[in-house]
């Protein structure tokens, strides 16, 4: 019987789908490289979650044939090493482009109507306070859109579902009815709000900075749910700190948990989350079982539907 190490809630999501066919299941709550080599250095498969994976480990896991990662990205695992040593690596796309995107337009509406602080002058007791902060509707702001994959798409139908004005910046631009596709500098110099929905890679690394902030309007929202590592973080911070734009939501960050004494803490014009952008049972049950059938495929003998390596 093979082993699989999945984390403890996608086999629950997922009515111990891996058991059930015929795998012997190890669970821990986010497998890292410590919990695997506790639990099962023979295993043939990991679910992924969030942690980093080494190049050392393969070493250590002779009978290692898939990483399957629980989401979307898959920055935490060196791809082309892991096919080097003869390992599939599969994600799951789309599976969590419904929540995310609903997050996104939660945060949108957060930023639009002053809610962070409205929150705590509310706390404060500050009512009259919390009245003179005057939002905005959504629905007469024009939002910019970078990176129309699954999210993006998804955004864009939601906010063009509300009449929201939609611009969009895809390296290919390709058709849509939700918005309309301009170039780069235009989006971030004409939008309320930008939604960022960037693959985080080499060319993506700090591709928002200085120079888009300086493009921004002064009370422009930036919204990232993507990967922290697009965004120049510094940058941020002297963007919110000198109000040369109005705020931000952000879930993902350069470096995560977001340390204890990151600027981004005190700032009073910035919504934070831990990226929880996909954190709602219906997408953690449909990126486990995808991820888990991804298992079941390669440990059959079958090609995996959603890799991204080739072995």
């Amino acid at each position: 019987m093979q082993k699989v190490i999945v984390p403890t809630v996608a086999d629950e999501l997922t009515d111990h789908y891996l058991a059930k066919h015929g795998y012997e299941v190890l669970t821990c709550p986010n497998p890292g490289p410590d919990e695997i080599l506790q639990l099962a250095p023979d295993a043939a498969a990991v679910m992924m979650i969030s942690k980093k994976l080494p190049n050392t480990i393969y070493d250590q896991m002779p009978k290692l044939k898939i990483l399957a990662r629980r989401g979307v990205g898959y920055d935490n695992i060196d791809v082309n090493y892991a096919a080097d040593r003869g390992v599939w690596v599969t994600n799951t796309p789309g599976a969590n482009a419904h929540s995310v995107a609903e997050m996104a337009l939660m945060d949108m509406l957060l930023l639009a109507r002053n809610f962070p602080q409205v929150d705590r002058k509310t706390r404060a007791n500050d009512w009259g306070g919390a009245y003179k902060l005057l939002g905005r509707d959504l629905t007469s702001a024009t939002v910019g859109i970078v990176g129309y994959g699954a999210v993006g798409r998804e955004v864009a139908k939601m906010l063009h579902s509300l009449g929201v004005s939609v611009l969009i910046y895809n390296r290919t631009p390709r058709e849509s009815t939700d918005g309309t596709f301009v170039d780069w500098d235009e989006l971030f110099s004409k939008s309320d709000f930008i939604s960022l929905h960037l693959a985080a890679n080499a060319e993506t690394r700090h591709v928002v900075g200085a120079h888009e902030f300086a493009l921004m309007q002064p009370t422009a929202g930036l919204v990232n749910l993507a990967r922290g590592t697009i965004v120049d973080e510094q940058a941020l911070i002297s963007a919110l700190t000198s109000h040369q734009i109005g705020g931000a939501a952000l879930d993902v960050f350069e470096q995560e948990p977001l340390p204890a004494d990151s600027p981004l803490l005190k700032l009073p014009n910035v919504v934070l989350t831990p990226h929880v952008g996909a954190n709602t049972e219906e997408a953690n049950r449909q990126m486990a079982l995808i991820a888990a059938q991804e298992i079941d495929r390669v440990l059959s003998g079958q090609k995996p539907e959603h890799p991204v390596n080739r072995v």
